[in-house]
């Protein structure tokens, strides 16, 4: 509004609404591209999100299915299995608010290790098909969960906004603004009015373009939420 009102006191003339066609033109051209490359970077932030909960949430589930169904070897192998897996989890749990600070991943891939969990699988020794059965799937799992963990940590260190993105998007939330300001009306407060609800709009990408920034540590984070369901489960 403050920009508005220093445009209609330096450009008087724009109340003349006689350059409104050709402004309108340029605006709406912008306004696409706009929408285009904006939409493009929060859709692609919205990816990263919902892509780095879909691995966690695999990661700690396939840990879980491999703790309970543990039962097909025993009582003792299944109690190892569900301790090794509570104190991975519990490590992911304690480690998830530094999951931003690229110098603590290196540290924190070391705590969140599962070879406890593959040094279990191997000691096994089957002795029924249903137990070679689960030994060639719990290995499958704990594979893939283990890519599932590497995941989580890489975005965990590189899935943000680059600093040319942040760019590009502030500059592109201005040149709309200021093509807004340029149309001529004669009535002052429905042009404040008219350039207030295009701000609060830009805004509201802008504010999108911050929560969804660094998923696993930014402001709206994927949670630990999955891992501590497990641990509840498994220490009942």
């Amino acid at each position: 509004m403050g920009g508005q009102a220093l445009i209609r006191w330096m450009f008087p003339k724009l109340r003349e609404k006689r350059h409104n066609d050709v402004a309108g033109f340029l605006v709406a051209v912008i306004g696409v591209i706009y929408a285009v490359t904006v939409g493009f970077i929060i859709a692609e932030q919205w990816n990263n999100f919902t892509d780095a909960r879909e691995h966690a949430q695999q990661e700690a589930f396939a840990l879980s299915s491999i703790a309970q169904g543990g039962v097909i070897l025993g009582p003792i192998w299944q109690a190892q299995m569900e301790q090794a897996v509570v104190r991975y989890n519990q490590a992911v749990i304690k480690g998830w608010p530094q999951q931003g600070d690229a110098e603590e991943l290196g540290r924190i891939r070391e705590e969140q290790t599962l070879d406890p969990l593959f040094a279990l699988l191997d000691q096994v020794r089957p002795t029924t098909p249903a137990q070679r059965a689960y030994v060639d799937q719990a290995s499958k799992q704990l594979t893939f969960a283990v890519a599932d963990r590497e995941e989580r940590l890489y975005r965990a260190g590189t899935s943000h906004l680059e600093r040319p993105l942040w760019v590009l998007v502030v500059f592109a939330s201005g040149v709309i603004l200021l093509f807004c300001m340029l149309f001529g009306l004669e009535s002052r407060w429905l042009h404040y009015t008219m350039i207030t609800g295009v701000a609060m709009t830009v805004s509201c990408n802008l504010l999108l373009v911050v929560l969804l920034n660094h998923p696993l540590s930014g402001t709206l984070q994927v949670s630990p939420d999955a891992y501590k369901s497990v641990v509840r489960d498994l220490t009942r």
